[in-house]
């Protein structure tokens, strides 16, 4: 059920308090497991 078109990018916006950029480690931990670079984050 990812929608990554909505708020931003974000994989789990139900879980999204603010921007993708604004998760805690915490929060990424809980949406994506254990990872290296939040993947929500778009690399420029």
């Amino acid at each position: 059920m990812c929608k990554v078109e909505s708020k931003k990018g974000c994989e789990h916006p139900e879980k999204l308090k603010g921007k993708p950029e604004e998760c805690t480690t915490e929060q990424i931990r809980e949406c994506h497991s254990e990872v290296v670079e939040h993947p929500c984050v778009k690399q420029e």
